[in-house]
This record gives C-alpha cells, structure tokens and sequence, in this order.
C-alpha cells in the first residue's frame, strides 16, 4: 500500500510542476447546441451598419496606367489613402467585429487592391472578405 501511495504523490507532484509553466487560454471559441434553455430577455447586439462594403472601381477614360483607383464606402468616394484610412479607423473603433467586405472592379490594379485590404487590416478589422461575381452558365 506504501508504494502505491507514493506512485500516486510522485504523479501529483509531476502534473502540478508540468502543468505551473503552460499559459492559460484566454479565449477558447465554441460551438454551442441550442438546448432547452430560454432567456426571458434575449440579448440583442445592436451594430451600427450591417456590413462594411468597400467598392474598388477605376475612374472612366485615359490611359489604363494612368487611371486612378476610387474606393466608394456608403455612397462616398474616397481617392487618397489618408482619408480612407480615418473613416476606416473610425469605424473599426466602435465596431471591430462587423465584417468588410471588398468588392472590386475587373480593371482594379492588384497592388490597389493589396493596399485597401492592408487599411482595413490597419484598422483592426476582424472579418474582411471579398465579394465575387457567380457566371450563370
């Protein structure tokens, strides 16, 4: 019975001085089966906008290498980065977790595309997508 005993503290000792250098999980995601449980007041999270949609368009006429990439956020156009790069920090602030989505023109340089993508990453986004075009065949 003694050296059972003793096994059993040597296996206590090792688990607990393993297990004192590992870094806790803040934040584990998942997936809950809707059960039996009902609130009396469900919880409603209210967001400003349904989804941020970034339109990538190349302004009509001229040369294609001299044309210039136009970014449309809620029916106003952006053609510089700086001001592109406020609203998108303004509205990461108050709702990181709304997803963006980027919808970009055929034409759109893809170096234009990277740099609008890497705002919305600059702004702390936490979804951003891209919009695709089905073919009906």
């Amino acid at each position: 019975m003694t050296p059972m005993i003793d096994v059993i503290f040597q296996l206590l000792i090792f688990f607990v001085c393993a297990s004192a250098g590992q870094v806790q999980e803040a934040h584990l995601p998942t997936e809950l089966t809707p059960g039996s449980v009902e609130s009396v007041n469900p919880i409603v999270v209210e967001r400003p906008f349904g989804e941020v949609w970034l339109k990538l368009h190349q302004r009509a006429g001229g040369e294609p290498e001299n044309q210039q990439t136009i970014v449309e956020l809620n029916d106003r156009e952006y053609f510089d980065d700086v001001s592109l790069r406020q609203t998108l920090a303004v509205l990461a602030e108050t709702t990181p977790e709304i997803p963006v989505i980027l919808d970009i023109d055929g034409p759109v340089p893809l170096g234009e595309v990277v740099r609008v993508y890497d705002a919305c990453q600059a702004a702390s986004f936490q979804q951003i997508s891209f919009a695709t075009k089905v073919s009906a065949n």
